[in-house]
This record gives C-alpha cells, structure tokens and sequence, in this order.
C-alpha cells in the first residue's frame, strides 16, 4: 500500500509535527498560568518576552531537526536505497497507515504526507488500473455484476479478510457470480469528501469496463456505509449512469444517527475549550481527523455540520436510489435486539438503533420498511466484516431483482 521509504518519510514528517505541536501545548498551559501573577511583578513583560523567545528558539530547533530527517531521507533514497528494494509494507504496517489515516488523514493530506492514503479501487490488495485491458483481467465481471466492498474508520481493503484469506467479495463471485472491488480511501477525510470522489471514480470504472456492467451492490461497513450514503447523494446531484445500475445499498453498523464515542470526545473537547487552565488541551483533542468529528451525527453531508451534541432535525434521509433497496444491518452484543444494551452499547461501537436508524421519536428515523432491517444478536462491530451468519444474510440482500 505504501513504500518503506513514504513511511520512513511520512513519519518523520509527523513526528516533526507532533514535537511542534506538543510545544504549542505545553505553552498555551505555560502561558496560561504564568500570565496572570506576570502581571502583578515589576518584571513581568520582560519575564514573558523571555518565555516567548525560548519557546521560539526550541520550534526553530524542531523545524530544523524534522527538515533534516526529511532531507537525508532523500539522500538515502538517490544514493543508498538499493534497486527494487522499495517494496510494499507487510500487514501490520497497511493497518498501522490506515490506522492513522482515520485519526489525522485530513491532517495528512493537507500537509502533503506521504501517509495520506489516496482513494482507489482494490483487488487482491493491490491498486487497479481503470483502463479496460486491466479490468477485463483482474475484474471480469462475467455476467455484469459488480460488487463494491467499502471499509470502515481506520481500516483497509484487505481487512474484509477472515482467517482463511476470504472475504464477502470472494464469497459473492463464488455462490453468485459476479466480481467484487474493494474500495481505499482516506477514512480521515469529510465523509461527503470520500463519497464524492467514490462516485466520479465508480462512474469511471463502469465506463472503461469492457463488459457492460448491469448490476451493482454496494456493501458498506461501518463508516463505509455512510460513504456509500453520500456517493449515492452525489450520483443522483451529478445524474451518473452508474446509479440506474444500483440493484442494493447495504450499511453494516453503520452509525445513521452518529456514535457515543465521538460524542464524548466532542463534549470533552468543549469541556476543555471553557477552562483557561485546560484551554491548550483541548486543540489536542481538536485535531482529530474530520471524518471522525462527522461520526458524531453520522453526518454525510456537503452541507455544514449540525451545530451542537443533539439532533434538533430529522437526519438527511436516505438517497433516492430507483428501484434499487437500502438494507441496514446493527449487532448487538447482548442476546436480545431491544434490551438497555442493545440500545446504548450495540456492537461496542454503534449502538442498534443508530445502526438502523430508528429513533425514539419516528419523525426524527431513516424512512425504511423494518424488512430491510436486520439485527444480528451476540456479533460484536468488526464480526459485521466476515462472520458467516453476516453472510447469509448479505448474500439474500445482494440477490435483490
């Protein structure tokens, strides 16, 4: 997915950011403290000049340090790398990257870092050209229909993967045909951002595919499911052809009405925002990535993000796909799909009425018949990527005429 030297370079470069950033921190708290009593000394401007002076010389320091690792990085990779050793990176380093292309992937991108994982198609773990006498080969597509696999948060195209090395994807060519892409992208990113560039590229592919592609299902997990959300949104906007294709949108726990977890992370970011004392803390829970802060709501939207920890409004309602169906799955790790558990824990993550979109007040739920609604009981978040019992039902919905 990555080159040992985009992560040794990539690296570096984040952790010349990390020590400035750090520095801004550990000054704001400084600051915060200093400046008042400052005041009340004779000597109190120049005391704080001299506290500025030395933590302008230490970020000189800094960016100097990080220049000189990025430079001599070059150097290694012009004189010493050696020919054809510049390989990709074993698994724990793809999980790692796309790891934290989840926390700070807007970060990533806007600095130009060579970690920023960019949005492709994926088959076998490799990135697939869109030209026809590539697809006719890696993505056959015998009767016409596609498959689209979309990871969630933090994770890649081969994490679908169980312990045998299959996937839903491979499971779907063989019990019903087909072939199955997977998706890459940036999960750090604005999901609206990620569902648009989705959409341009999956018009891109049809039309350079060979085969005239008749069906496609799209199959989302977690976050995923919201990107295909916003494709969907953006393919009905830009009027791409791919979408009269569309036989099924499946979101496995996908969180529709947002998830605790960023919830809390937004509150504790207000929390530290109010106190002086804590106010340079709170720019370090800040800089989690844009895609994370668009979990909060399970916001998938051009528009601006809702103000605010509650949903005054209904959210945005489901993309108008034709004939093609949504089908949204939830698990819960209780035994029962309605308990106390259920609703506030769910998978560990997503929480069941969120994943179905259900909210105690009916105006304020995804409009969807309950029979493309499903529960699965004692699975926990990630089970939702390759359990079997997962797959039985995935396969009925992706059979959908």
């Amino acid at each position: 997915m990555k080159s040992r030297l985009d992560l040794l370079r990539g690296t570096a470069q984040l952790a010349g950011e990390g020590f400035l950033g750090a520095l801004d921190v550990v000054e704001g708290v400084h600051q915060a403290v200093l400046d008042p009593f400052a005041k009340l000394l004779p000597f109190g401007d120049l005391l704080l000049r001299g506290t500025d002076f030395v933590y302008a010389r230490l970020r000189d320091v800094g960016q100097a340090a990080s220049t000189a690792a990025i430079g001599s990085l070059g150097l290694y990779e012009r004189y010493l790398l050696p020919r054809g050793s510049d390989g990709t990176d074993h698994v724990a380093s793809n999980a790692w990257i796309s790891a934290l292309n989840g926390a700070v992937g807007d970060h990533l991108e806007a600095t130009r870092n060579p970690l920023a994982l960019r949005l492709a198609f994926c088959r076998d773990g490799r990135t697939l050209s869109l030209d026809a006498a590539t697809l006719a080969r890696e993505l056959p597509c015998p009767d016409g229909t596609l498959y689209v696999l979309v990871h969630g948060l933090g994770l890649n195209d081969s994490q679908w993967q169980d312990r045998d090395g299959e996937d839903f994807g491979t499971r779907l060519e063989r019990d019903l045909g087909g072939s199955a892409v997977r998706l890459r992208y940036n999960s750090g990113r604005r999901i609206s951002g990620n569902g648009r560039d989705f959409a341009r590229r999956l018009q891109q592919l049809v039309d350079a595919h060979p085969r005239r592609i008749r069906r496609i299902v799209l199959i989302g997990h977690s976050m995923g499911g919201l990107v295909c959300r916003s494709a969907c949104s953006h393919a009905a906007r830009a009027e791409l052809p791919w979408r009269d294709k569309l036989v099924a949108a499946i979101c496995l726990g996908s969180p529709h009405l947002g998830a605790p977890l960023e919830r809390i992370g937004g509150r504790l970011s207000a929390a530290l925002e109010s106190m002086p004392y804590t106010r340079a803390l709170a720019k370090l829970t800040e800089r989690r990535s844009a895609g994370v802060k668009d979990l909060r709501h399970g916001w998938c939207s051009d528009r601006d993000r809702p103000r605010g920890e509650r949903r005054d409004a209904a959210p945005e309602a489901l993309p108008d796909i034709g004939e093609a169906r949504w089908f949204l799955a939830a698990a819960t790790l209780a035994g029962s799909s309605d308990g106390t558990r259920a609703r506030w824990i769910g998978d560990g993550l997503v929480p069941v009425p969120s994943a179905l979109g259900q909210h105690a007040d009916p105006s304020l739920s995804l409009q969807l018949p309950d029979t493309q609604r499903h529960v699965f009981r004692g699975l926990g978040h990630m089970d939702l990527m390759n359990h079997p019992r997962v797959y039985e039902r995935l396969r009925d919905w992706a059979q959908t005429k």
